[in-house]
């Protein structure tokens, strides 16, 4: 019987020393680590204007008003296509029910649209002047970058963020009496941002609405973008 006891007692040393010497040890936790982030944003004019168009007809034959609306937006795509500089392509279409004054229904509506975009904004503004007079009507504006452009300004943004991180980090660490850092981990946020149009923009499009006072051409004015990128992160701070 002690035999056993003794044996069962030096299987679980074992086990114990064993499990001491496998079991890999813990990492320090550093010190001195400080978390903070940077954030940084800059104004752009985009290099690209959009003008949404659009067609619309209804009556009782959908068959009918889809041919009338398909042809029109073909005629307005071929004059886009032969503009110098303007990008054109059709948008959304759509069928729906036309309902009377009693809840019933009487025909249909057909409506399709067309996108025309350019860096040119006064060629985009004269044909969306003159596709305004032609069965169709201005449905929407704005304002874009280009992927040129976008690459660029996300590029510089990205490294005046980081420079922003690294300057409130040394100051931070001077400040906690610290001569120096060194970076324990940093991310990089989403940039983001957001157009905002010039009232003359706004303005010509109320203008433009009413297709019996339609101008030749239309103005455009460009908005502005802010875009935004935050940096966090940590860093080891050392005497």
């Amino acid at each position: 019987m002690k035999k056993t006891v003794g044996l069962i007692a030096s299987l679980l040393l074992s086990t114990s020393l064993f499990a001491q010497t496998t079991m890999p040890a813990q990492p320090a936790q550093p010190k001195d680590v400080l978390s903070l982030d940077a954030t940084v944003s800059t104004e752009v004019i985009p290099d690209t204007a959009f003008v949404t168009l659009a067609a619309e007809a209804n009556g009782p034959d959908s068959g009918a008003i889809t041919r009338e609306v398909q042809q029109i937006v073909n005629a307005a795509l071929a004059q886009a296509k032969a503009t110098k500089d303007i990008e054109a392509r059709t948008g959304g279409f759509n069928t729906s029910q036309r309902w009377n004054n009693k809840g019933a229904r009487d025909g249909w509506v057909v409506r399709a649209e067309l996108i025309v975009k350019s860096k040119d904004f006064a060629a985009l503004g004269t044909l969306a002047g003159k596709l305004a007079q032609q069965k169709m009507m201005i449905a929407n504006t704005g304002f874009e970058m280009s992927r040129t452009q976008r690459e660029r300004e996300e590029a510089g943004l990205i490294e005046n963020a980081i420079a922003a991180f690294r300057g409130k980090a040394t100051t931070a660490a001077k400040a906690f009496g610290y001569t120096s850092y060194g970076l324990r981990e940093v991310n990089l946020g989403s940039i983001g941002g957001d157009v905002r149009p010039q009232p003359k923009l706004m303005m010509a499009r109320m203008a433009v609405a009413d297709a019996a006072a339609a101008p030749e051409a239309m103005s455009i004015e460009g908005g502005k973008t802010v875009l935004t990128l935050s940096v966090n992160g940590s860093i080891v701070m050392a005497k």
